[in-house]
């Protein structure tokens, strides 16, 4: 469990409230199953990315806290790499622009990455109460590390 995200405040307040939160967040983001892979793309392409940034660039700050999320500070070394750089960036704003909802891209991988967080809190019964859409919704997000190949799909997908 992380810090970072906020997760933790809505475990301690029992299962009910990591329910709501999970629920509030599904709908916030127009997250389904449809959509799930777009969102933890944008999470595996803040990975890859943060290790190529400049400090001063704005995709880098908000990558290296997006892929800090998941643990550990991301690498802060500067490396001469500008053009691979240049192609994350660009990779990085089209896998945000294909996200059913636009603006601040760290709040959005944040809610984002607190609905991992709770939806693995939620056991079958509360899941089972759920509305069917919404029960898809959190099951695609239990499942969406299942699939091995997006970090090679992005890189081929985007020449990286």
């Amino acid at each position: 469990m992380c810090e970072r995200c906020g997760c933790q405040q809505f475990i301690k307040k029992g299962k009910e409230a990591v329910r709501k939160r999970a629920v509030d967040i599904l709908k916030e983001l127009h997250l389904t199953p449809a959509n799930v892979d777009d969102y933890e793309c944008a999470e595996a392409i803040s990975g890859m990315i943060a290790p190529f940034g400049l400090e001063e660039d704005e995709v880098y700050h908000v990558a290296s806290f997006i892929s800090g999320l998941h643990g550990g500070a991301a690498q802060t070394g500067r490396y001469n790499r500008s053009e691979r750089y240049q192609a994350h960036v660009r990779a990085f704003r089209d896998v945000f622009a294909r996200l059913p909802v636009q603006g601040d891209f760290q709040q959005i991988a944040t809610a984002y990455h607190q609905l991992e967080q709770l939806a693995r809190e939620l056991d079958e019964k509360t899941i089972a109460s759920l509305d069917p859409e919404i029960q898809q919704a959190v099951s695609a997000v239990n499942h969406v590390h299942d699939d091995k190949t997006r970090q090679t799909r992005l890189q081929e997908r985007y020449g990286l």
